[in-house]
């Protein structure tokens, strides 16, 4: 049986049990109802998906899906969602895209795809993708000045490029704003740098948000793929989102 051939269990809760060493979201209670998925096909739920994050790769369907992607889960979603754009009926049929580099992902309704900032949002939904895994079907939002909001919480992805400046002025944008923010630290060149940025990150919050330890969540873009787990600045934090 392949890897795309059924939705894991997991998926078939309306809310995925904490394990002993994941963290818990502290926050406010989603402000709308969830779309019902114990009976939706294996089709469906990544159509849902790709509707919600407007276009998707393999890999990132593999996030959602699995939680993990590794080569083999690749091929499975590659061949899955390839299948998908022959589908009879033409309002559930995937269309493939491609940007101006020849890089492609599948849509339901985008027209194009980011040709600067394509790795960038790949990343991006690969989080998205591990995130909803782990909690369930919410809705997403690219909303600035987010690079996407799930419920309350504010997703950063950092590239490493950033300077210790530029970052803070990015915490400060969130003074006046509710919720939570976490941060996915990335590094392009070189994944083991990724500690360093968060620590910097965690650094720059404690001088931003001094009485707030919760306002500034975070993880290694690595290290979240492979466990889902985020932390706060003093150690790991409490998440909970509430039904």
């Amino acid at each position: 049986m392949s890897y795309a051939s059924q939705i894991p269990s997991k998926m078939l809760s309306a809310h995925a049990p904490t394990r002993p060493h994941e963290t818990i979201l502290l926050g406010l209670p989603p402000t709308g109802p969830r779309p019902s998925y114990i009976f939706m096909t294996k089709r469906n739920l990544i159509r849902w998906f790709i509707k919600e994050v407007q276009w998707a790769t393999p890999r990132n369907v593999a996030f959602f899906v699995e939680g993990k992607c590794t080569s083999k889960i690749r091929r499975a979603y590659s061949s899955e969602l390839s299948e998908m754009q022959r589908e009879n009926d033409r309002t559930l049929r995937l269309k493939r895209i491609k940007n101006q580099d020849g890089k492609y992902a599948y849509t339901l309704s985008a027209k194009s795809l980011p040709t600067f900032l394509f790795n960038h949002d790949v990343c991006l939904r690969d989080v998205i993708g591990k995130f909803l895994h782990g909690h369930g079907l919410l809705d997403v939002s690219f909303e600035q000045p987010a690079d996407a909001t799930v419920l309350h919480y504010r997703l950063e992805l950092d590239n490493g490029h950033m300077s210790d400046k530029q970052l803070e002025n990015k915490l400060r944008h969130y003074a006046g704003i509710g919720g939570q923010v976490i941060f996915i630290m990335r590094h392009r060149q070189c994944p083991r740098l990724e500690p360093r940025r968060l620590q910097k990150i965690f650094n720059l919050s404690e001088k931003v948000f001094p009485n707030m330890p919760n306002k500034i969540l975070g993880a290694c873009f690595t290290q979240y793929l492979e466990n889902g787990i985020v932390w706060n600045r003093k150690g790991s934090a409490k998440i909970q989102i509430s039904q």
